[in-house]
């Protein structure tokens, strides 16, 4: 039977309303018991300002806004994949997205844990006129979001939930009961792409056990990554979400003091 990884997190600084938590994330074996009052939730398909975890208000903000550098790296994906193989949209529209929908909702955030503005870098991404510099912009965007991705110096906890919701969201791109919209399933295929990286970042943890966890997670991601249709497509797509929805199961963060 496979067994469950545990990894505990210490406790916050004095005073924070921040609980000590346990995260545990069952592989190979979805979870049959409800989750805890602490548990992550994920209310809406791509906002991650749905993200709630009740007793974790301090730490709410750095996974909102790891959720929305996630969405702007799928934004720069899928710009350079239609640039690239010129699939079924205007060349650099989803690059228009990451300044219009993606970075609003974090922008304030970053503002406040003192990083700086890379709004300019997307309007000179969006005003390039040629193959080269378009893919110069873009390099240069995705350096900045690493770079506050990094400057946020997030927990293995903060990367496992913001993982949880950029999962979350791309399962709910996919239509479980037919065909999948080219769009949405263009979308749901690069949100696992981006969250695939992720797992790599976990496997680096200094925690053996997180490092474990997170080895055994990329296994089973690829499976399903490899499983995807190919998204250069007009026509709607048929994908079984299921196993991104089992995926999600295996992952939870649950209420626990040390």
């Amino acid at each position: 039977m496979p067994a469950f990884v545990t990894i505990k997190r210490k406790r916050f600084a004095p005073g924070s309303a921040a609980a000590s938590v346990t995260v545990v994330i069952a592989l190979g074996l979805a979870l049959t018991s409800p989750l805890s009052a602490q548990a992550l939730r994920t209310d809406g398909p791509t906002s991650p300002a749905a993200i709630l975890v009740e007793g974790e208000a301090a730490k709410v903000e750095t996974v909102v806004m790891l959720t929305g550098l996630a969405a702007i790296e799928r934004d720069m994906m899928l710009g350079i994949l239609f640039l690239n193989d010129g699939l079924v949209s205007t060349v650099g529209s989803h690059f228009t997205h990451a300044r219009q929908e993606s970075l609003p909702l974090i922008k304030d955030g970053l503002a406040a844990a003192g990083i700086a503005d890379f709004e300019p870098l997307l309007v000179a991404l969006e005003g390039a006129t040629d193959d080269d510099a378009v893919k110069a912009a873009e390099q240069a965007v995705m350096t900045a979001v690493l770079k506050a991705g990094s400057a946020l110096k997030p927990s293995d906890q903060d990367r496992i939930m913001a993982m949880v919701a950029g999962l979350k969201a791309a399962h709910d791109r996919f239509n479980a009961a037919g065909p999948t919209d080219a769009v949405d399933y263009q979308n749901g295929w690069a949100g696992l792409i981006v969250e695939r990286g992720k797992v790599d970042l976990l496997m680096k943890s200094a925690d053996p056990a997180v490092a474990k966890a997170a080895t055994d997670l990329a296994v089973a991601l690829d499976d399903i990554i490899l499983s995807l249709p190919d998204p250069a497509t007009a026509a709607p797509v048929t994908f079984d979400p299921a196993p991104i929805a089992e995926l999600l199961g295996q992952i939870s963060a649950l209420d626990a003091s040390i």
